[in-house]
């Protein structure tokens, strides 16, 4: 079975949240329609991290390493979305050879970490931009 053929699909309007940061995975998602903006909290600052559209996953950094949520994930629009649930999913992980799962899980974690160093860099560059605009807005 394809990701896109999940037989269980979720469907959201426009800002409904399908992800909270911070709670357990159960489920990992593909976007069979609409759009999704991934944010992540950061020093009580909302950084956008990213949008997801028709096709891509997310979800399965927590369904992999057995970990809390890192991001918030909401919808874009009208937003359709497939649920692998956790007990296909480990069903697919039990079918992976063994010497693939630690590289895996190794890729998780990487990703996890460059994830939230971009979202702090983001947060950095925001902060950046808006002491230049307050000092622009002082010379005129």
């Amino acid at each position: 079975m394809s990701i896109k053929d999940t037989p269980i699909r979720q469907h959201y309007a426009d800002g409904e949240v399908i992800i909270t940061e911070g709670i357990m995975s159960n489920n990992a998602y593909v976007v069979l329609k609409g759009s999704v903006r991934v944010t992540k909290k950061i020093d009580k600052k909302v950084v956008a991290v990213g949008t997801l559209k028709e096709g891509d996953v997310f979800g399965e950094m927590g369904l992999l390493s057995k970990s809390v949520r890192t991001a918030n994930v909401s919808a874009m629009g009208d937003v359709t979305v497939g649920v692998i649930d956790k007990e296909s999913f480990d069903e697919a992980m039990n079918g992976l050879s063994e010497d693939l799962k630690p590289i895996i899980l190794s890729l998780v974690e990487r990703l996890k970490i460059t994830t939230e160093l971009l979202t702090r860099i983001g947060l950095e560059l925001e902060t950046t931009r808006n002491k230049i605009n307050s000092y622009s807005l002082k010379e005129k």
